[in-house]
């Protein structure tokens, strides 16, 4: 029973090199070099590791983007400034108008996209959790980014 987990020890070991210092330099040709070794004339470098997790495509329902900006606002009601009714009542120009067009087209190109490549979609539960659609409401979604595409960009 006192065997040594050799695997186990090397899996531990190399789990403390990930949290090591990055150096950043410039080499004589002007290219940036980062490594784990500082030199004379590097630099520190913060390196900020994300959160554990897995990219994906999250498609929030309505009542959800609704519930989050009830969370933002405080009570669900916004008590307007001057400054905010002003804003509101703000006619956009025509080159504002086809400014937001154009925004919007590329955000509904894109998602159109990555919803075709992606072969499980999800939606973001109320604990943060993934709830993976069946393909009907796969087919429900792709269809309704192709008509935001058709409704921004046509």
């Amino acid at each position: 029973m006192k065997t040594v987990r050799w695997p186990l020890v090397f899996a531990m070991l190399a789990t403390a090199a990930y949290g090591g210092q990055v150096y950043r330099s410039t080499d004589a040709n002007g290219n940036v070099v980062f490594t784990d070794r500082p030199t004379e004339k590097s630099e520190p470098v913060n390196v900020i590791v994300p959160a554990a997790g897995r990219p994906g495509n999250p498609i929030t329902p309505p009542a959800a983007k609704a519930a989050a900006a009830k969370a933002q606002t405080g009570s669900g009601q916004a008590s307007d400034t001057g400054d905010q009714k002003k804003e509101k009542e703000k006619v956009q120009t025509p080159a504002e108008k086809e400014a937001e067009r154009a925004t919007k087209c590329a955000e509904a190109r894109d998602r159109q996209t990555r919803y075709d490549q992606s072969h499980r979609l999800y939606k973001a539960g109320p604990n943060g959790e993934r709830e993976y659609l069946n393909s009907a409401e796969i087919d429900d979604a792709r269809a309704k980014a192709a008509a935001d595409v058709a409704t921004w960009c046509g």
